[in-house]
């Protein structure tokens, strides 16, 4: 019987005003709080920079979900479970769900996601997922002055 799985590693791409940026690594616990995070050098394919308290560094950045991955010898049912059950509060669906003993496993551990996912970290290092399912809007908010 295989190790239950503690980690998942999601990749993601950093959202700009303008258009999508660079590429980021983060490492989750079992809670989906953040371990570890490194950023993929786009001027030097297969560098990556380690993001010493990626808490604080990325704090107020918003990322879109690319891809999962997971260690194919532990099994890695209960983290996706909470992967997905996350997905499922913020209306994002997912389909075809490989069995943990599928080669699909491997390169599509979720199976397939309805929506983008967006996040951001919460100061924690635990992640608020966001999806344009939710159709959230943005509120302006004057200050009080003087």
């Amino acid at each position: 019987m295989p190790s239950i799985a503690t980690e998942i590693l999601i990749s993601c791409y950093h959202l700009t005003p303008k258009a999508r940026g660079e590429t980021y690594e983060f490492i989750l616990n079992e809670h989906l709080a953040v371990l570890e995070c490194i950023k993929l050098e786009a001027a030097n394919p297969g560098m990556v920079r380690p993001i010493r308290n990626a808490k604080t560094v990325l704090e107020g950045m918003l990322f879109e979900l690319h891809h999962v991955r997971v260690n194919p010898k532990l099994d890695n049912s209960a983290i996706i479970r909470r992967l997905i059950d996350a997905f499922n509060q913020i209306g994002v669906k997912v389909f075809n769900r490989p069995s943990k003993d599928s080669l699909a496993i491997c390169y599509k551990p979720l199976g397939e996601i309805s929506d983008n996912v967006r996040f951001y970290l919460k100061p924690e290092g635990t992640l608020v997922f966001l999806s344009p399912v939710m159709k959230p809007k943005l509120i302006h908010s004057r200050r009080a002055g003087p």
